[in-house]
């Protein structure tokens, strides 16, 4: 019926409110804090082994801990098999029990795979991606503005509790 399509509608408009009310602004950084995590990746990128696209990459991840995990990329013959730097230094942080990421830095500079950030997101949304801002100034990108509607763990629960 109509009033039954009216109030699905506006159930999918609040669950879209409350998506949007979730949106995370950056975390707060400083230049200086930014810079350590540029130079920590640029510092992973010379580890790099790319034979293949002669591009490498190197990343820093910044934790809630304190700590600084960087990650080269690792390419492979068949490209399927390679490692990008943010995989990389991601999988160092959770090898070393630190799973409350705050923020990325990719050098050179530049955004993660669609794959890649659901793979961050499965660790939480609420991080930041180091970009490039005005007049050589770094800034912090919000990772629900890079992978809104995301799918995570908590879906699970949702989808659970409607069983």
């Amino acid at each position: 019926s109509l009033a039954h399509e009216s109030r699905i509608e506006i159930a999918c408009l609040r669950q879209q409110i409350i998506f949007m009310s979730k949106e995370l602004t950056p975390v707060e950084l400083s230049q200086e804090q930014l810079q350590e995590l540029v130079h920590t990746a640029q510092q992973a990128a010379t580890m790099a082994y790319a034979p293949y696209s002669n591009k490498p990459e190197g990343a820093a991840l910044l934790t809630a801990s304190g700590a600084i995990y960087s990650g080269a990329s690792v390419e492979f013959a068949t490209y399927g098999g390679s490692v990008s730097a943010d995989v990389a230094c991601l999988i160092k942080a959770i090898n070393h029990g630190d799973k409350k990421i705050v923020a990325l830095c990719i050098q050179p500079f530049g955004y993660p795979s669609g794959v890649v950030r659901q793979f961050y997101a499965e660790f939480g949304i609420d991080l930041s991606l180091v970009v490039p801002g005005p007049e050589d100034t770094l800034e912090l990108k919000s990772w629900t503005t890079l992978l809104p509607y995301h799918f995570g763990p908590d879906n699970l629960e949702e989808a659970k509790n409607l069983a």
